[in-house]
């Protein structure tokens, strides 16, 4: 992906999701390509965003732990992280959460890691195939004479 190295990607999926006890660990490759595949669907300002919230995050490392973010342990880079998604101002907020957005997406939405979670999209769908909705019919008239 270009502005930022897969290395960094790898950094902010350990820091953002760590090691999930009970499902599947992390699947660097794959998650990276998804990221790719949602910021090419969709607008051109997500990726922008992304990359200064990366750029702003790497910089409050410097700021708030006097280290570059990839010299921090995974347990200090989710300090770090708690830190500033905890913050009162909403800029700071929006950097942790913008940021870990296509990043925690590209994780659960793995069926593998969503079965056991309890959310099965496979099943959610086919539920849905038994509800169909149509809306070529007319709607019944309004009660009480209002128009």
């Amino acid at each position: 992906m270009k502005g930022i190295s897969d290395r960094e990607m790898r950094e902010l999926m350990d820091a953002y999701i760590g090691e999930p006890e009970g499902v599947p660990p992390l699947d660097p490759e794959g998650q990276i390509a998804f990221i790719e595949e949602y910021f090419a669907a969709g607008a051109p300002e997500l990726k922008v965003i992304f990359l200064v919230c990366n750029w702003s995050l790497r910089a409050l490392s410097l700021l708030l732990k006097g280290r570059p973010f990839s010299r921090l342990g995974v347990e200090e880079q989710q300090e770090l992280l708690n830190r500033v998604m905890s913050s009162r101002n909403p800029l700071l907020r929006g950097v942790g959460v913008l940021l870990g957005l296509p990043l925690l997406m590209s994780y659960y939405r793995r069926p593998e890691v969503a079965v056991p979670l309890g959310f099965d999209a496979a099943a959610l769908k086919e539920e849905s195939t038994l509800r169909v909705v149509t809306r070529d019919r007319d709607l019944p008239p309004k009660q009480g004479g209002q128009p």
